[in-house]
């Protein structure tokens, strides 16, 4: 591994930390967006999901700007603009008059606001992944992006954690707006950390070797097959995430009976815990062992829990549905954790950054912006176990398109 003082890690971290703060806010505050932006009288949970899904469409412009931004630049200032940029629009959506004061206009400027932020959470996650996989090196690239999507947790449990204490009822009415407004104090934290790093010993050398940055169309032209692999892996891992870590928990406790709301607070939690645990161990692993063996694992866990969580679904166990939705977040979390392992070893230096963050992001908008509001009206049609047939479905994907990534790659080390 390449020395690397703590601190200058802690500045990665932090951007992360920051960036999944801010964009999942909405999701934890879900509840009180919906009954503060949203006309009484409408589908409050399908309305949600689709302003959800509008970051997604923005995402390919901060994966454009920024990847050029990282590849040309460096790794550090791509950081730097996004945790800058993304606390803008969160502070916003803080501060946002409410539908009875605004009408028509309050869920307008939350999808501006929402559409901002996908643009900066682009450039940003990628980035930092690239920068801490980069540092730590080849002997510990699995490890190095288990632990990046690691960090992604503690940010959304901090969102989760922030969001439960400002709505206590020690908190005035509008104390539901405060995790928004934190964002600010955050930003700098982070952009005080993120001073004191270096940029990664791989953009260095290609600096000094003077490698050529290529416009984007002679990179498309070159890497259009990998991009396109990049965008399936992707995508289809992503579909997994957005159902079995956000969109399961809500799902169960409207159709399972004996579901309070302590218990899927507690539920949620516990999610999130074993979706991190379950990264780190596999990032372990695969850097021991084979990254071949982890996901065919991983692959048939999700399958085996899903079947496993559908007949409680449909028998109304609640407690066997609550125990398997934690396994199955297990299980889908090593097809989080290792995908920027992988995909970095299939481009150039001078290239990973605005290849992988198009990749990436477009896979995002094409497959997973949707996946939970498609999951919100397929069941709403009482096609309850639709959101694990997507699951599935997306799973298998990315494993195929994945072995077909790395046998490429292995084809090209030998050439």
């Amino acid at each position: 591994m390449h020395e690397l003082p703590r601190r200058r890690f802690i500045g990665a971290f932090l951007g992360i930390i920051v960036e999944y703060y801010d964009f999942s806010l909405y999701i934890h505050a879900a509840s009180k967006i919906m009954q503060h932006f949203f006309p009484t009288n409408g589908n409050h949970m399908l309305h949600f999901w689709a302003i959800y899904a509008v970051p997604y469409i923005a995402k390919p412009i901060g994966a454009l700007l920024f990847g050029k931004i990282g590849d040309v630049y460096g790794r550090k200032i791509a950081l730097n603009i996004t945790t800058i940029g993304i606390f803008f629009p969160t502070m916003l959506m803080g501060l946002l008059p409410s539908y009875t004061a605004m009408g028509i206009w309050s869920p307008v400027m939350l999808t501006l606001c929402k559409f901002v932020q996908g643009i900066f959470f682009a450039g940003g996650y990628d980035s930092a992944a690239i920068y801490v996989i980069e540092h730590m090196g080849e002997k510990y690239k699995a490890t190095a992006s288990a632990l990046a999507r690691c960090t992604c947790v503690m940010g959304l449990l901090f969102a989760l954690g922030m969001v439960h204490i400002c709505s206590l009822p020690c908190f005035p009415v509008w104390g539901w707006r405060c995790p928004f407004l934190f964002s600010l104090p955050l930003a700098l934290i982070t952009l005080y950390y993120q001073k004191r790093i270096d940029e990664t010993p791989d953009f260095q050398k290609a600096k000094k070797d003077q490698a050529i940055t290529y416009p984007l169309i002679d990179l498309l032209k070159g890497q259009w097959r990998t991009i396109g692999k990049v965008i399936c892996i992707t995508g289809g891992s992503s579909v997994a995430y957005q159902i079995s870590i956000l969109f399961m928990p809500k799902f169960l406790s409207k159709v399972l009976p004996h579901i309070s709301d302590p218990i899927a607070s507690y539920h949620t939690t516990g999610v999130f815990i074993c979706f991190a645990v379950g990264m780190l161990i596999s990032g372990i692993l695969a850097d021991k062992l084979d990254y071949a063996i982890v996901f065919k694992v991983s692959m048939w866990g999700v399958i085996l829990t899903s079947i496993g969580l559908g007949i409680a679904i449909i028998q109304q166990i609640t407690s066997m549905a609550l125990i398997t939705s934690l396994l199955l977040a297990s299980c889908v979390a090593p097809f989080v954790a290792l995908i920027h392992g992988i995909i970095i070893q299939a481009f150039p230096v001078n290239e990973r950054n605005r290849s992988i963050s198009l990749g990436h992001t477009i896979g995002s908008m094409l497959m997973s912006s949707s996946a939970c509001m498609i999951c919100a009206a397929m069941v709403k049609t009482n096609c309850t176990l639709f959101p694990l047939i997507y699951t599935n479905s997306a799973i298998v994907l990315a494993y195929d398109i994945i072995s077909r990534l790395r046998l490429y790659i292995e084809m090209r080390k030998r050439n």
